[in-house]
């Protein structure tokens, strides 16, 4: 299990707290702003990957956006989130569907948007599983498109001065970890600022603004206990 970097999205116990974080957290303040400065027409077409146990499409449906298309490659919080979307009378807000962020069955230049919230990126197998998805992310945007992500921030996060003298894990980069949670193990890449604006960069995207979350806001006591200090990155196609 401990090498099975996809084991912890598989878990009924993780759908189950991330459903209950769609119903307690809902969307970060921070979120709020991010989403609503990039994507101000609330009819466009917007892509959540990674979606969890629905927390943002269930807030970004409750903000009022009409377009959405929530996915996650795991069936267990798909379903976890058709869930969560029908006990708050939400069913018909969104298309919920599993789809696969490194293989996207979506037509080249289909999405006016893409959110990958809650460091998703960054929970992917790893480097290359990050690069494929990037790729697609690019591919399945229209041109002026847009993705908002975030990023754990191994040079200005909480956990900075552990990272000084972190060991780089066999078969791995430096910012690979496993870290424990409530119910399995879970693999993330903690980056920098100026790795992941090179990654942008060469999948063929512009960088618009990468601020730290508490830049944009001040969060309260349930995300910040959700969720430490991380890093959004928004990006166009150009």
């Amino acid at each position: 299990m401990a090498d099975d970097r996809q084991a912890h999205w598989l878990s009924p116990q993780t759908a189950l707290n991330y459903a209950r974080a769609a119903v307690q957290v809902g969307l970060w303040a921070s979120e709020r702003i991010l989403i609503n400065q990039t994507f101000p027409n609330k009819s466009a077409k917007v892509l959540e990957l990674g979606c969890g146990g629905g927390r943002v499409g269930l807030g970004l449906a409750k903000e009022g956006y009409n377009n959405l298309t929530v996915t996650d490659f795991s069936p267990v919080m798909v379903d976890m989130t058709r869930g969560v979307f029908a006990e708050a009378g939400m069913t018909q807000s969104a298309t919920i569907e599993i789809a696969n962020a490194c293989r996207l069955t979506y037509p080249e230049r289909s999405w006016d948007g893409v959110v990958f919230a809650f460091n998703g990126l960054m929970c992917l197998r790893g480097r290359a599983d990050r690069l494929e998805a990037l790729a697609e992310i690019y591919r399945v945007l229209k041109p002026g498109g847009k993705f908002v992500f975030t990023a754990n921030d191994r040079e200005k996060g909480e956990h900075a001065g552990l990272w000084k003298s972190e060991p780089v894990l066999s078969g791995c980069q430096n910012g690979d970890r496993w870290h424990e949670t409530d119910s399995t193990p879970v693999f993330m890449h903690s980056s920098t600022e100026s790795e992941t604006h090179q990654e942008l960069l060469n999948a063929g995207f512009k960088i618009i603004q990468s601020p730290l979350r508490s830049e944009v806001a001040q969060e309260n006591s349930s995300v910040k206990n959700f969720a430490g200090e991380t890093r959004f990155y928004i990006a166009e196609r150009p």
